[in-house]
């Protein structure tokens, strides 16, 4: 009776806990109330120039709280960036780039397909750079564009696509240089190999998180919660000042994260 007490517990609590998270309802999805129009309507114009000419999903979503079922933004994008399926299945072509008003945190959340264009230093430093500065001068709207902007520069450069050439807006003034490869690897041959060694491990774990957080979700659906974990399909709470859903936008394609990218608080 205990163990169907304490299952019938977890059930319960899965089911709230996928109830608080919104459904998409775009590429931008402004839940915040945050973004100025104009910069709404450039990204959404860019995001979707980039997801006709690469098949890449590039998401904004903002929200005035991650709410008290996730302990962290990275919980919450990566849980929203999962259920919401961003990108292609298979391919793993999703970026989420997110804002928690209240808890004044940003995520760049990257699909595994993406990890190699936009890895985790990478991330950091669109978001040091791009975002951040605009973000603590309450300039959520702007930083917003400039963080899409610079995502996109790099997700279009990996396609032979120069942004200049959709006629949307000029590419972010965040400039992504590489690191010369001699200069790190002679200093660093033993530290690199060890990376290599235990990378197998961290996308293993990245798996094993991500499959217990779905699989929480799939034990809370006899409570009430309707959902599909790969169309957005997700009935939810009001995390923000706008509404979920609608319009004609017909969802995303399954794509998978494995808690890639990087956050910051401001």
């Amino acid at each position: 009776m205990r163990k169907l007490l304490l299952l019938l517990a977890f059930c319960i609590t899965a089911g709230i806990f996928a109830q608080n998270l919104p459904r998409p309802g775009g590429l931008v999805n402004d839940f915040a109330n945050v973004m100025r129009s104009q910069d709404r309507q450039t990204a959404e114009r860019l995001a979707s120039a980039i997801r006709e000419r690469t098949g890449a999903d590039l998401v904004i979503v903002t929200v005035q709280s991650i709410g008290s079922n996730f302990a962290t933004i990275d919980d919450f994008s990566l849980a929203l960036a999962e259920s919401w399926g961003i990108g292609t299945r298979g391919e793993d072509n999703g970026v989420l780039l997110i804002l928690a008003v209240a808890e004044r945190e940003v995520k760049i959340e990257v699909g595994y397909g993406l990890e190699g264009v936009i890895p985790d230093s990478t991330a950091g430093r669109i978001l040091d750079t791009a975002v951040i500065p605009a973000f603590r001068q309450d300039d959520f709207s702007g930083g917003l564009l400039r963080g899409l902007e610079a995502i996109a520069t790099l997700v279009a450069r990996e396609h032979g696509i120069d942004l200049a050439e959709l006629n949307l807006s000029a590419p972010a003034a965040v400039q992504v240089q590489e690191v010369p490869a001699i200069s790190v690897l002679l200093p660093f041959v033993f530290f690199i190999i060890m990376v290599s060694l235990l990378s197998r491990s961290r996308r293993f774990g990245r798996r094993f998180r991500r499959g217990v957080i779905i699989s929480s979700y799939g034990m809370g659906r006899g409570f009430g919660t309707t959902r599909n974990i790969r169309g957005g399909g997700l009935a939810g709470g009001n995390l923000g000042g706008g509404s979920f859903g609608g319009g004609s936008f017909g969802g995303f394609k399954g794509g998978s994260f494995g808690g890639g990218g990087a956050s910051r608080k401001f």
